[in-house]
């Protein structure tokens, strides 16, 4: 498939994720869920990774340390993505998240001494002025939390991504896939475990349960991730995350389709003023060395 379509494929995919995540958790406890969307998408990989010597790269020792600390960090901010999800909304979610653009600028300046420009300065507090938006309107409402939650884990993607620069350049993107999807498989094992040892753990063998956790793993947790590494192997990075970062008014408007929730004015304003400052931060930082890559 060639990096355009690609993208936009990916696009609704990404969309997709947070009601897909939100769905599960009807039927699944959330480590049970995470444990085991990642193990199918893992699995769902193996044909390729089993191709082209991709699975000793895995463990290679110029590739495995990063891709397992990949694995770790991506894995953790997803989990308690996926855990938000359990209070706030999709929509609210998907926004929020978009403070992922703020730590950037963080981690850069902290690690790499790169002190952000008036106009770096000034996307950052759109970002930040949408999010508050947001959760300011949810402190009264059960919401909230989710919201908390959600505005703590981006740093994790963050960090897993100044890793991903230590990675080989030889890596295609079924090796840097399946190198996320199966050391974040191990990396829940022992949350899965615990889950099942405290008892009480919620699990559905139903044909509508069963549907939600193959599109986790199989779109969510394999498929996104090829499609965005494909992407960003042939486009610009800074285009293709523009394009990306429109993913929340996708989510919106599926939200809507679907019956899932109704749409407040305060999620349209947030979601523009987000949107412009990630996108604007996009543009500022293309062609330095440093551009925002948002997570998939």
């Amino acid at each position: 498939m060639s990096p355009m379509p690609a993208l936009l494929l990916d696009l609704v995919v990404t969309a997709l994720w947070p009601l897909i995540g939100a769905a599960g958790l009807a039927y699944y406890s959330t480590n049970l869920f995470m444990g085991a969307g990642l193990a199918l998408g893992a699995l769902s990989l193996l044909p390729w990774l089993a191709r082209e010597g991709r699975l000793r790269r895995l463990i290679a020792r110029d590739a495995g340390p990063s891709l397992a600390a990949i694995g770790l960090f991506s894995g953790a901010a997803t989990l308690v993505y996926i855990a938000a999800l359990a209070y706030t909304t999709p929509v609210n979610a998907v926004i929020l998240a978009q403070v992922e653009v703020v730590y950037s600028a963080a981690l850069s300046a902290i690690f790499l001494g790169e002190k952000p420009t008036l106009k770096q300065s000034l996307a950052s507090a759109l970002v930040i002025g949408g999010t508050a938006l947001i959760v300011l309107h949810d402190l009264r409402s059960p919401r909230w939390r989710g919201d908390l939650m959600i505005l703590a884990s981006p740093w994790m993607y963050q960090v897993s991504h100044i890793l991903s620069k230590k990675l080989p350049r030889d890596l295609d993107a079924w090796t840097l896939s399946g190198g996320r999807t199966l050391y974040g498989t191990l990396f829940m094992l022992p949350l899965v475990a615990w889950t099942l040892a405290r008892g009480g753990a919620q699990w559905s063998w139903s044909a509508p349960a069963l549907t939600t956790l193959v599109l986790q793993g199989v779109l969510c947790c394999s498929a996104n991730l090829v499609l965005w590494y494909v992407a960003i192997r042939g486009l610009e990075l800074s285009k293709a995350t523009t394009i990306l970062l429109s993913y929340p008014a996708l989510t919106l408007v599926f939200s809507w389709l679907f019956g899932r929730e109704t749409i407040r004015v305060v999620q349209v304003l947030g979601l523009m003023t987000t949107f412009a400052g990630a996108a604007w931060t996009a543009r500022l930082t293309a062609g330095s060395g440093r551009e925002l890559i948002t997570e998939v």
